[in-house]
């Protein structure tokens, strides 16, 4: 006699503790239940369920703490990180599983085209950034520069960005594309306008704790990415549509 109990699930290879900001809606966020969720949530789960390893999410302070809650141990994975050299010596770094777009936000609609973020800057324009984000050389380079200091501004959450935004304590921010379009259509009191002026096209990765994960680890995530590549553009897409005013 044949059994018709179900196949039982094959126990998790691996179980990790993944780092999550709550204050990156629709990317990243905590509801009120405290459950982890949008997009990056929703990539992570797939992605680890496809390598058979198991994860719970573990709500972070903020960006800027996220690489130190790594190296102490407090978490084995944080999401959405560009590659530095830098960070690399922090853990290994999973290949891409999507693409972020950085543009800048402002209350004033465009009329002309913004040609560099150096033209901006030289006008007297002052930007608000999250601590601790990466956003690529040409920032960086400007960053470091005496002769814009004071015009670069870190501010730790965007909500708090979108509100100097709207009283004009920051000419611009600079933001994720589909963070800048779904927050600015629910937290600003004006409407916000994005630019096209690409400041930051870039991958992003999975951070993978050295102590947590060896390469053999690192390689059925790759491979768990490369194989759920077709649906993670899918889910991207769907984000994508939150439009904004133009």
């Amino acid at each position: 006699m044949q059994s018709s109990a179900t196949p039982a699930t094959p126990p998790c290879s691996l179980h990790a503790k993944v780092g999550v900001v709550a204050g990156w809606p629709p990317l990243t966020s905590v509801n009120e239940a405290g459950i982890a969720q949008g997009l990056d949530i929703d990539i992570a789960r797939l992605v680890f369920e496809h390598a058979n390893m198991c994860i719970e999410f573990v709500r972070l302070p903020s960006a800027a703490r996220s690489f130190a809650q790594l190296t102490k141990g407090v978490v084995d994975v944080v999401l959405m990180v560009s590659y530095t050299f830098k960070r690399k010596q922090w853990g290994y770094f999973s290949i891409p599983y999507r693409k972020e777009r950085m543009r800048l936000f402002s209350l004033n609609q465009q009329s002309q085209p913004v040609l560099s973020l150096m033209s901006l800057l030289s006008g007297g324009a002052t930007v608000g950034l999250s601590i601790g984000s990466y956003y690529g050389e040409e920032v960086k380079i400007l960053a470091r520069n005496d002769r814009f200091t004071g015009q670069f501004i870190g501010i730790s959450t965007i909500q708090r960005r979108i509100e100097l935004l709207n009283k004009q304590r920051v000419n611009f921010i600079i933001e994720d594309e589909i963070i800048g379009n779904y927050l600015s259509l629910r937290l600003s009191e004006r409407p916000i306008y994005r630019w096209a002026y690409p400041i930051h096209d870039n991958d992003v990765h999975f951070l993978l704790r050295k102590e947590k994960f060896d390469e053999l680890h690192r390689q059925r995530i790759n491979h768990a990415i490369t194989a759920l590549k077709p649906h993670i553009t899918s889910m991207v897409e769907r984000y994508r549509q939150l439009k904004q005013p133009n």
